[in-house]
């Protein structure tokens, strides 16, 4: 476990290094002036001489790995500079904004938990049934119909229609219950296909068939056995997703209205506000790196057995 956390922790270093230094030179080589953008967000009517003595300022007149290499000693600290919108800093607009986003993503991962979960199972037990069936087709139906569509109908509905919750403003509790369940709608899915895939899969197994033949009752070798091996690898993935659901709360924060990180940065994306972008893309894939880890790590806590050497 521990060179497997070494392992681990270097391979996140290294993401998260060539992560930053692909959104940094992706934002150097935009075809907008960063000196020129902030210099319009404070005067509309900057001169060439104002652009000029801020990309002094701001350091935009020296090479690329000069300005990378003091972005980076500065990131480090998480300092990625004041947001040319707000003239905060802009780790401390995020973390302004985040509670509503993780409170999104948070309620989208207990759902997903409490659905996926039984539809998986029932659906394994019940295999070939109509059950079965339309468990899988409504899988089907959660991954291939778009967010965004989902969340227009959710506002006619019941924000128009049965007038039960606000069109526009965000707080209401079926709000927030109408955009985590469209949030994580396609992950529920997916998930409930897995589960199905490795329980069907493993009950073929011959630990499976010697139990049932010393008289273990279904429910114990369900509990004890098939979902003790198809856990590992549908943690992993839920782990995995988690970044996704933190990163992909921009559909259902702008349908609802929603002021969180995904409307806030879509704004900054807008406004050409480099140090939020830059900000928020190291923060996903921290997030993302860190949420992987644990997942792995939980999977590997439950069945040992899968790798000795410390790998999934």
């Amino acid at each position: 476990m521990r060179s497997f956390l070494c392992k681990r922790m270097i391979h996140m270093i290294a993401v998260l290094i060539g992560i930053s230094l692909l959104s940094f030179i992706l934002a150097n080589i935009s075809t907008v002036d960063p000196a020129e953008a902030y210099a319009r967000r404070i005067s509309k009517a900057a001169s060439e001489e104002m652009i000029a003595q801020y990309r002094d300022e701001l350091g935009f007149n020296q090479s690329i790995p000069e300005q990378y290499l003091n972005w980076l000693k500065n990131a480090i600290r998480l300092d990625f500079g004041n947001s040319y919108s707000t003239g905060r800093p802009a780790m401390q607009d995020l973390l302004s904004v985040m509670p509503v986003t993780l409170l999104l993503a948070g309620l989208s991962c207990v759902l997903i938990f409490i659905a996926a979960i039984p539809l998986g199972i029932v659906s394994a037990l019940k295999e070939g049934t109509w059950i079965d069936r339309l468990i899988m087709g409504l899988s089907f139906i959660s991954i291939s119909v778009p967010g965004y569509f989902l969340g227009l109908l959710c506002l006619l509905i019941f924000g128009i229609y049965l007038n039960i919750m606000p069109v526009v403003g965000h707080g209401h509790p079926i709000t927030l219950l109408c955009a985590s369940l469209i949030l994580s709608f396609p992950m529920i899915g997916s998930l409930a296909r897995i589960l199905r895939s490795l329980l069907l899969e493993n009950q073929k197994s011959a630990y499976v068939v010697y139990a049932k033949a010393r008289g273990i009752s279904k429910r114990k070798v369900m509990i004890n056995h098939l979902l003790r091996n198809a856990a590992p690898p549908c943690i992993i993935m839920y782990g995995q997703n988690v970044g996704y659901l933190i990163a992909g709360t921009v559909i259902v924060e702008t349908i609802f209205s929603a002021q969180g990180m995904g409307q806030y940065v879509l704004t900054a994306a807008i406004g050409r506000d480099f140090p939020v972008i830059n900000a928020y893309i190291v923060l996903m894939a921290l997030c993302f790196v860190i949420c992987n880890v644990a997942a792995e790590v939980c999977g590997m806590l439950l069945n040992p057995g899968l790798n000795r050497e410390g790998r999934i």
